[in-house]
């Protein structure tokens, strides 16, 4: 199959969008499809890194010095970082649109939205893939990735179509191969010894324009540190000379290594970093790396108060380097025993393998059938589907219900918030019925069946959808179902989803359990 990736990088804009979408484009090219990237010539644009990853890239016309665009008064938040509008943006990308006629096109930019998604669709009908972490613009996608922490598809439910599938978590962030290939040595390092050096990894995205690495390396030497620091930084970085000329007469230990790709090596070797807080989060919380997570945009503020809320970093804003609250923080996080609590945490919250389930998704989605929240009216649907003779004898109990028992039921699921009800449909037709139950904590226990009259398939499509459903937005970490031993074609549909088969307990079912680690969508 052929991609599109639009996307952008700059001094202002930074390189993670960048990064991230060639860490899913490495993914996609290893299953042997082709990848085209289109980008705007920038200053600090990454079109020769992108090329010596292997992939063509395809530089818009660089916008004029003289020029200053002025984006209108109701434009995106981000308009600016175009540098253009989005119609004239569209007209210089659709002569490659339409010569390279990809079967999908990946979006990456906070500067679209779905004015320039539409025109993209309709010159080239290709599926889209949208990738969104500020949920503050409509996209006309058909799937939508947003890979921070504790977003959901709820973030987007008035922006998006009712045919949009949504990829939300940290379980589908886009990290290269190495995190998840340095993750396990990383986490069994962490077991940090009281009054010993530490190693301080410093990290403030690929360009940091503001030089604020200069800055916090001027505090450290302030609070006279004994400690080891590496400083990494992109090769697009205004400040690099200033940053190598100061760690060079340093009261303390401090390299500087530019363009490193060895990221996750570094990050095994350090014991804290002070990083942005922008998707590099989540390579550090993959690695159970406690960070110092600095604030240098406005986007970033979220992501960086949500992981001090669950105690993998601290929070920390541009302006209080030099101040008490740095201070403090740092007398914290050199405690053996808050660095190991840290790290524990960081760790359950990404485990590198998002690249991979986002491709397996992309490969594996055929988009004519999705799920949704079960409705009122889809109750006397649901009654009649139960209490059909091919699927009640396949039920625990499978006498007929009764209307008034159903009715009562229904309505006490609707406010349960420990049962999740949904129905999976193709083309607005109804096929199936989900369900979700909580057990206990992130344990959810899952039941399901595809309508009488469901083409064959149907619990294949119904049964992976629901199951990326329940570990991105049930957030479970395990996923339990219980069948009778005579209904073969849901024991083969677990085995087939990954499903590890349990130890019988003499009440005669089969117990199967899924990880949420082992489940690549």
């Amino acid at each position: 199959m052929k991609f599109i990736i639009r996307a952008d990088a700059s001094l202002q804009i930074g390189s993670g969008h960048i990064m991230r979408c060639l860490s899913l484009a490495k993914v996609l090219h290893e299953q042997g499809h082709s990848i085209r990237f289109i980008s705007r010539k920038h200053t600090g644009h990454l079109g020769d890194f992108v090329a010596q990853q292997g992939f063509e890239c395809i530089l818009l016309p660089e916008i004029s010095p003289n020029t200053t665009f002025v984006p209108p008064q109701n434009a995106l938040a981000h308009a600016a970082w175009l540098g253009t509008s989005q119609e004239q943006d569209m007209a210089e990308c659709l002569p490659y649109l339409i010569d390279f006629s990809p079967d999908y096109l990946i979006c990456d930019h906070y500067a679209l939205d779905a004015e320039w998604e539409r025109a993209a669709v309709a010159a080239t009908h290709a599926k889209l893939l949208v990738i969104d972490d500020l949920h503050d613009r409509r996209h006309v996608a058909d799937i939508l990735l947003d890979q921070n922490w504790g977003h959901s598809a709820a973030h987007y439910i008035d922006l998006i179509e009712q045919k949009c599938h949504v990829l939300a978590g940290t379980r589908y962030a886009l990290l290269r191969d190495e995190f998840a290939q340095w993750r396990e040595r990383s986490l069994i390092r962490r077991t940090p010894i009281s009054g010993c050096p530490q190693h301080i990894l410093i990290n403030l995205g690929g360009v940091d324009k503001d030089n604020h690495t200069l800055t916090i390396l001027k505090t450290l030497a302030k609070h006279q540190i004994q400690d080891q620091v590496t400083v990494v930084m992109g090769k697009t970085a205004p400040h690099i000379a200033a940053v190598q000329e100061f760690a060079d007469t340093a009261p303390f230990s401090c390299q500087v290594l530019v363009h490193t790709q060895n990221m996750a090596e570094w990050m095994t070797k350090a014991d804290w970093a002070i990083g942005a807080a922008g998707s590099t989060s989540w390579e550090r919380c993959c690695l159970g790396l406690p960070t110092i997570l600095l604030v240098i945009a406005d986007n970033q503020r979220k992501i960086a108060q949500q992981l001090q809320a669950v105690g993998v970093a601290y929070a920390l804003e541009s302006n209080e380097i030099e101040s008490q609250t740095f201070s403090d923080m740092l007398a914290h996080i050199k405690q053996p025993e808050n660095l190991l609590a840290m790290s524990q945490r960081a760790t359950t919250l990404c485990d590198g393998l998002g690249a991979k389930r986002v491709a397996n998704y992309l490969m594996q989605q055929d988009f004519s059938g999705c799920i949704r929240p079960a409705q009122l009216a889809d109750s006397r649907l649901l009654y009649t589907w139960r209490n059909h003779a091919d699927i009640r004898r396949f039920m625990l109990h499978t006498d007929e219900i009764a209307w008034e028992t159903h009715e009562k039921w229904y309505a006490a699921q609707e406010t349960n918030p420990d049962y999740i009800l949904l129905i999976y449909q193709e083309n607005d037709t109804p096929l199936g019925s989900l369900n979700f139950t909580r057990v206990q904590n992130n344990l959810w226990e899952w039941g399901f069946y595809a309508a009488p009259n469901a083409p064959r398939g149907t619990g294949t499509k119904m049964g992976r959808l629901a199951l990326a459903y329940a570990f991105s937005e049930l957030a479970a970490d395990e996923v339990s179902g219980h069948v009778l031993p005579h209904n073969v074609a849901s024991l083969r549909l677990h085995e087939k989803l990954g499903f590890v088969r349990q130890p019988e307990n003499g009440d005669g079912l089969a117990h199967f359990r899924l990880r949420a680690d082992t489940f690549l969508w």
